[in-house]
């Protein structure tokens, strides 16, 4: 079977806009029971050229928990192709922590708002770095006491609001073979089975996939038979090319930066020791010249104590007569 491939933005966006599809994807990987999600009006990230436009995608899920309560959270899914997008998940994750609209709704006027908890999803078409090359992982919050390290049982609202849980899909870590139902539903991801031809292309064996997936399998099916989002995909390539082009010409403008700066350095180096040498020289030559005048001196000093004339002292030393007087006298030249 042949799907659009997802790691697209347009293709990512379509998917999950069925909601069926997105209960799918989202209860499976973060494993929630979930009995109602609604997708929320999502801010546009990014306009880029041909209308292309880069989504976030923001959820609000009531799941039923182990004890039986309902809870509300809003599950926030972002997707990245380059590491680089990580100051673009610094500032929304900001966004979501401060907007006053994620709030627990229909509480009367007198209550004071209620933030609702975060749940965060990124889907990483890079590898991280300093871990082991697993396909997902999950940040799961614990409450030590930090006295004993015991983990404390409860729920506390003001951790609710205050930190949040994590998955992370590393895609470039997906295998071939399945080894439960999460990296079932992730075998649509894996680039492995892109299309050596056409890259906007995934090919899957669908027998691989369960039937409670199949779904997922049929809507990007429909996805890659769609002549716009086959364009907004080439759109994306031709932005992306963009960006990377851009990328080498900032990191050759940078390394010729850092070469002439270099340059520089070692320029000004050189002059700094050529600068130094040259006063090590004078200082050195002035020292010479005081020890060789002192020397001559003492020696004029020891002839005049001989039976000599102060002609021949004077001749022998080649010291100025005044000279001569002063440091006879003083002791010093």
């Amino acid at each position: 079977m042949r799907i659009a491939n997802p790691l697209y933005d347009s293709v990512f966006k379509f998917l999950m806009d069925d909601p069926d599809c997105a209960h799918t994807v989202i209860a499976t990987i973060t494993g929630l029971d979930i009995v109602e999600i609604e997708a929320r009006p999502t801010e546009l990230q990014v306009e880029v050229s041909a209308g292309l436009l880069v989504y976030r995608l923001d959820f609000c899920a009531r799941i039923k928990l182990e004890n039986g309560l309902f809870q509300l959270v809003l599950i926030e899914i972002q997707k990245a192709k380059e590491p680089e997008d990580i100051m673009r998940f610094r500032r929304y994750l900001g966004e979501q922590y401060s907007s006053a609209a994620n709030v627990v709704p229909g509480l009367p006027p007198e209550v004071a708002p209620v933030p609702l908890p975060v749940l965060s999803i990124y889907l990483l078409g890079h590898k991280l770095t300093g871990l082991p090359e697993v396909p997902a992982i999950k940040v799961a919050r614990k409450q030590l006491d930090a006295i004993t390290g015991e983990e404390l049982p409860g729920r506390s609202s003001f951790i609710e609001c205050l930190t949040h849980d994590s998955f992370i899909i590393q895609i470039p870590n997906l295998h071939e073979a399945a080894r439960n139902s999460l990296e079932s539903l992730l075998n649509v991801f894996d680039q492995h089975r892109k299309d050596p031809e056409d890259s906007h292309t995934l090919i899957i064996d669908e027998a691989l996939v369960p039937e409670k997936f199949r779904p997922v399998l049929r809507r990007l099916m429909r996805a890659g038979e769609s002549p716009e989002i086959r364009q907004r995909m080439t759109v994306e390539d031709d932005y992306l090319e963009d960006l990377m082009r851009r990328e080498r010409q900032r990191q050759r403008l940078e390394e010729k930066l850092d070469q002439e700066h270099g340059l520089r350095l070692a320029a000004e180096a050189r002059e700094q020791k050529a600068e130094a040498d040259k006063q090590k020289a004078e200082a050195g030559k002035l020292q010479a010249e005081a020890q060789a005048r002192r020397e001559k001196f003492v020696l004029a000093e020891s002839l005049v104590e001989m039976p000599l004339s102060e002609a021949q002292v004077l001749k022998v030393t080649g010291i100025d007569s005044a000279q001569l007087k002063v440091w006879i006298h003083s002791g010093r030249p």
